[in-house]
């Protein structure tokens, strides 16, 4: 009785104590739950604000622009150039402008065609100019470009993209807006993908809860119930890797998106970004480009079957290629129908009919999508090169921030090259590869091509062909290939040679002669062809007639040794110092050629080749003096004129022109304006004989592609080239390499050192004052000192008169070396 009465006490106390106990335990989980929750929210706010300020900062750059990938330069608009409505209108296209009286932020810009030209209102690094008018003339060249009614001498587009991915070749794309896009593609894409698209912001959970279920203890992801938003997010936010760290990143940012971005222009930049696979060498991007890669067609112009064909490449773009998986192509299509059905996009009897039509694939020319992938080549393996293929400065286990996944590799990089240079090139080059093909094919051969162009003061690459197929073939020939340049390394030979003080009028023979070299070994050469004129000739001329004995005679009066420093200076591989050498023996690129040539074009200063805008490829060397520079331009001139590239002669009106031609195993010209200079090679790749010239060979692709680019861009030709200080340019009498007057026969205008130019007026053709001429006949010789005109005659023809008799009138040198005048009234009393 005792001790129940005792428990009967204490129970009470004991039920108290654990209610306490209970109520504590409560309080305490209560506790750790709204910590719990409170640092949640906490750490989901902290989340979505730091994804939200990356895709301000991103749209705040300009959308398109600032995501990795390379970019070609952006386009600069001028009065005078040759660009249509229609044209005008692509190129917006391309650049991320859509057709629109205004567009989001993540546009580029928008754009409008008027009867009066076209209206661009751009988003991105043009803020204090709200509408852009560009006018046209009734030959679609560019009339006026204004800014708010303001007059302005030029406009600069956004970048066009080149590639998103630094493994991937993509060709041209339009950006489409949500309206450019067919209802019909809009409803497969959705209903195969994110059905819920339209309703949902960002994320499905249904979906999300099913990924995380699935994979659930594994850290590497086997599936995601990824949104479009989402997909959008993955292609240009982030990288590839399966985690459950990028998994939240992609959540985050998807939901920051929807609330910055309309439904309308996340479906949009989507379907302009989706991979949908492979092409020979061309990366399929974007359904436009798919429309018009694997069905010839374009996007508005789609059938139900090919509509859904693309829809159900999405997921697996390898898988499910129309061109090397079609059954499983067809399946997925299929499939793609069946989502249709169900959500009620299309009835079964339409389904049924797309079901049962074949999955035909159209015909393919990657030259015709691709852009540049030689020159994509090349700014990958720079950027290898230099070290500066992943920049992620500040960041933690190679992510850009601590607790964020991986950016894609680098920050956007802006090329130098011309897309307008680069498809006239690719033109020029198909053509002139049409006419050699019908010389070959009999042959059995194929010729390739290389052709570089540059900027002359700046170094910057406008246009590369590498090659004649890139599927063919990946060895870019423009930068890889070193081949003998033949005659077209001769002007650093006389350049060698007037940097050390000769004249161009110095005297040369053009004969057959042998040279000794190391002491005992001989060189005989001989000129293209084997004839010779059997004369002197001033130095000049063994330049602008391409003559082999004369170019080796001044070499070696030069200096071997001289000759191979001055082509080192120029950026050219060092020739060993023998005679051979003067005739370009030295293998070299032709990008290395170009770039040396860019140095006449450049008054005698070095440019290192530049591939992106923040290179900087003028480097302020001097490696000539701009005389010299500016005389061998002249010379270059006159091949141009009177020499082996006259076929070139006045087919640029009204620009300055100076090229030389080689010929060796292969073609090459190389020519250049004040403001361009291009390089085109033309061979085999087993260096086997071309048996062309280069004149016959490269010249008219050179040609091509001048004349085109010129007349696209008047402001890379230039009436004249800029003449130094130092520099007179003299009328000389060809025939006998002193001042000519009004009774000379021929006149030949040459830019000669102020110190260098002749003393004496012509003798042969000014001996008598008194054989019934007037006196104003016999002009005193004409000095230009001021900047020459490029369209001037290099030589002029006057009637001889009465002065034909002192024809064989000569200047000789006598016995005590002075020059004395020989003729047939003097010639029996030497």
């Amino acid at each position: 009785m005792g001790l129940k009465k005792t428990f009967r006490a204490l129970n009470p106390a004991v039920k108290r104590g654990t209610k306490r106990k209970v109520k504590r335990l409560f309080r305490i989980a209560a506790t750790v739950i709204a910590v719990a929750l409170i640092s949640l929210a906490i750490f989901f706010i902290h989340s979505y604000r730091t994804y939200a300020r990356l895709v301000d900062d991103r749209i705040d750059r300009g959308y398109l622009t600032s995501r990795a990938g390379i970019y070609a330069a952006p386009r600069i608009l001028r009065p005078g150039q040759k660009y249509s409505p229609e044209h005008l209108t692509e190129v917006l296209r391309r650049a991320g402008y859509i057709e629109s009286e205004a567009a989001s932020e993540v546009w580029n810009g928008s754009f409008s065609v008027k009867a009066s030209g076209i209206d661009i209102r751009p988003n991105t690094n043009a803020e204090f100019i709200s509408v852009l008018h560009v006018s046209f003339t009734s030959d679609g060249r560019i009339s006026g470009v204004t800014g708010d009614d303001v007059a302005l001498d030029s406009f600069t587009l956004a970048p066009e993209s080149l590639t998103s991915s630094a493994t991937t070749k993509d060709g041209a794309h339009d950006h489409l807006s949500f309206r450019d896009i067919p209802p019909l593609l809009v409803h497969a894409i959705t209903s195969i993908e994110d059905r819920r698209f339209f309703d949902h912001h960002g994320l499905d959970i249904f979906g999300v809860a099913r990924a995380l279920i699935r994979n659930a203890g594994d850290e590497r992801m086997a599936q995601g119930g990824s949104t479009i938003t989402q997909q959008l997010v993955k292609n240009t936010y982030l990288t590839p890797e399966r985690t459950l760290r990028r998994k939240f990143a992609e959540a985050m940012l998807a939901f920051t998106i929807e609330r910055r971005v309309s439904k309308e222009d996340i479906f949009a930049l989507y379907c302009n970004e989706i991979y949908l696979g492979q092409r020979g060498p061309l990366a399929v991007r974007g359904v436009d480009q798919a429309a018009r890669v694997y069905f010839g067609k374009e996007l508005k112009d789609l059938t139900l079957p090919e509509a859904a064909t693309i829809a159900g490449m999405i997921q697996s773009p390898t898988r499910y290629s129309p061109v090397r998986q079609n059954d499983g192509a067809r399946a997925r299509r299929n499939t793609v129908l069946g989502t249709m059905v169900r959500d009620g996009f299309i009835n079964l009897d339409q389904a049924s009919a797309a079901a049962s039509e074949p999955l035909a694939i159209a015909d393919f020319d990657p030259a015709r999508e691709s852009v540049a992938p030689y020159f994509i080549d090349y700014v990958n393996r720079y950027r290898t090169a230099s070290g500066s293929e992943r920049v992620n400065a500040g960041t933690d286990a190679g992510e850009p921030q601590a607790r964020m996944p991986a950016l894609p590799d680098g920050a956007p990089i802006v090329t130098t090259i011309d897309l307008d240079l680069q498809r006239l090139a690719a033109d020029a080059i198909a053509h002139q590869l049409n006419r050699l093909d019908k010389i070959y094919a009999s042959r059995g051969q194929t010729p390739q091509v290389a052709l570089v162009a540059l900027d002359p003061k700046t170094g910057n690459v406008l246009a590369m062909i590498g090659g004649r197929d890139y599927g063919a073939s990946q060895l870019n020939r423009a930068t890889d290939a070193e081949r003998q340049p033949g005659s077209v390394f001769k002007p650093f030979v006389y350049a060698a040679a007037l940097e050390s003080g000769m004249s161009p009028l110095r005297m040369f023979k053009d004969a057959p002669q042998e040279f000794t070299y190391a002491r005992t070994q001989k060189y005989r050469p001989s000129n293209y062809g084997g004839g010779f004129s059997m004369r002197d000739l001033p130095m000049r001329d063994g330049l602008i007639k391409s003559l082999n004995v004369v170019t080796v005679d001044v070499a070696m009066q030069t200096g071997l040794a001289r000759v191979a420093n001055t082509a080192l200076k120029f950026g050219l591989p060092r020739p060993t110092p023998y005679p051979a050498l003067a005739l370009g023996t030295t293998e070299a690129t032709p990008l290395q050629i170009a770039s040396a040539y860019a140095s006449f074009a450049n008054g005698g200063r070095k440019i290192q080749p530049s591939m992106t805008a923040t290179d900087d490829g003028s480097r302020n060397e001097q490696v000539i003096e701009p005389t010299t520079a500016y005389m061998i331009t002249d010379m270059l001139e006159g091949v141009i004129d009177h020499g082996t590239a006259r076929a070139a002669r006045g087919l640029i009106p009204g620009t300055a022109v100076a090229g030389k031609t080689g010929t060796s195993r292969d073609g090459w010209f190389v020519g250049y304006t004040p403001n361009l200079v291009c390089a085109v090679w033309i061979g085999f790749d087993d260096n086997k004989q071309l048996g062309l010239t280069g004149a016959e060979a490269a010249l008219p692709a050179w040609i091509d592609f001048m004349k085109s680019a010129i007349d696209l861009r008047p402001e890379l030709g230039g009436k004249s080239f800029a003449q130094p200080e130092g520099i007179t340019v003299a009328e000389i009498d060809p025939e006998t390499d002193e001042l000519a007057t009004g009774k000379c026969p021929m006149h030949e205008r040459v830019a000669m050192l102020t110190t260098q130019v002749p003393l004496s007026e012509c003798f042969r053709h000014n001996l008598y004052f008194d054989i019934g001429i007037e006196q104003s006949v016999a002009q005193p010789a004409v000095f230009q000192t001021t900047q020459s005109e490029a369209s001037r005659k290099k030589q002029t023809e006057k009637s001889p008169g009465k002065f034909a008799r002192l024809r064989d009138t000569q200047v000789e040198t006598n016995k005590d070396g002075r020059r004395v005048l020989v003729n047939e009234m003097r010639s029996g009393t030497r």
